[in-house]
């Protein structure tokens, strides 16, 4: 569902129980963009967006965290935004929201989901080039664009004129994060494709990464990781898999366009640090964030080649997950519940002996 915005008298036209965690997240950065443009707090815009990566990445849908009181306990929501959301799912509006979104232009909204343009390139490329038409604005820049009329404008020129083409293809072939999969169609293009990746002999461990493997409700690209001693080897079969284009290509990885329209990533590592890469691309970015905080106390840091020792820049190499959450003095913390809701805090309880500790999972 699009929630449209009118340019002086707004309507907020939400039923709300058919709203997914995707579009009111959606609604959340809007807010985020119009404090942006309009010079806002720089910690409400960022407490906007933080909001709006918690809800996207919750694993259940926010009404029913919401219906249990439980709110404040998904990662980003504070106070403010918990009422605010509140008042949206009792009433299915937010007149803090509505008075907000209606001084910007409503065709600033759908800008913003185009790769690589944000709210103040929005802002201007809507107000200079007088696109004020919501439902054709895309089309109407894309027009604009091969028309050669952006790069004359302040602040753009040539390089940025094609940037702005790019993202409207990806934009068209669905490549943003309001065209995100359900669970399941994600998981079905990921096996696949582990599939044939699992097929070469040098591959000893594929993986899924990101929010796939954590078991997100929805999820945006396909990221892979791979363990093996043939790198090159790996990525050559990796481009052998059915695609489109390929987007990227480097000594440690690949990126495609699929058929279907999806972006396919794909990580390679060598088999005595896959741990620590596993680890890192798994996230979620605020688990990573506590972990990488915890670790700093101990006098160490984590990245996805393993655990350095401050004082003395050795670096620990770790083949597997679980050898690593160990090295810091934790018991290993499963994928699906690294988001950053009181997961560490139990996993150091559980390594002091006391019982509340992690949950079991259910399989």
């Amino acid at each position: 569902m699009i929630l449209s915005w009118g340019l002086h008298a707004v309507k907020l036209i939400a039923i709300v129980v058919a709203m997914t965690n995707q579009e009111i997240a959606e609604l959340l950065r809007q807010v985020s963009a119009c404090y942006q443009i309009l010079g806002g707090n720089r910690f409400k815009i960022i407490a906007y967006d933080r909001a709006a990566e918690g809800i996207e990445h919750a694993t259940q849908e926010i009404k029913d965290i919401w219906q249990e009181g439980k709110l404040e306990e998904v990662p980003g929501i504070g106070k403010s935004i918990a009422e605010s959301l509140d008042e949206l799912f009792k009433t299915g509006k937010v007149k803090h929201f509505e008075q907000i979104l209606s001084r910007l232009p409503a065709s600033i909204y759908p800008l913003l989901l185009v790769p690589g343009i944000g709210p103040k390139k929005a802002f201007k490329l809507v107000n200079e080039l007088k696109l004020l038409k919501k439902e054709t604005v895309v089309a109407d820049l894309e027009k604009a664009a091969k028309a050669h009329k952006i790069a004359p404008m302040e602040g753009f020129g040539e390089k940025s004129e094609q940037v702005i083409l790019e993202g409207i293809e990806a934009f068209k072939k669905g490549q943003i994060k309001e065209n995100r999969m359900d669970l399941p169609t994600a998981d079905g293009i990921a096996q696949e494709l582990l599939a044939h990746m699992r097929k070469l002999p040098a591959i000893l461990r594929a993986d899924p990464l990101g929010s796939l493997r954590r078991q997100v409700a929805t999820i945006g690209d396909i990221d892979i990781a791979v363990a093996t001693k043939k790198p090159e080897e790996v990525i050559n079969h990796f481009l052998k898999y059915p695609h489109q284009k390929i987007i990227d290509r480097g000594p440690v990885g690949s990126t495609v366009l699929l058929h279907n329209g999806r972006q396919a990533d794909l990580r390679v590592q060598r088999p005595e640090a896959y741990g620590a890469m596993l680890q890192y691309f798994t996230g979620s970015k605020h688990h990573n964030i506590k972990l990488r905080t915890y670790a700093v106390s101990k006098g160490l840091s984590l990245n996805e080649y393993g655990i350095k020792h401050v004082k003395t820049g050795k670096v620990d190499k770790h083949a597997t997950e679980e050898s690593l959450y160990r090295a810091i003095g934790m018991p290993y913390i499963p994928p699906e519940l690294r988001e950053d809701r009181g997961e560490v805090e139990a996993a150091l309880r559980q390594a002091q002996g006391k019982p509340d500790g992690l949950p079991v999972l259910v399989k």
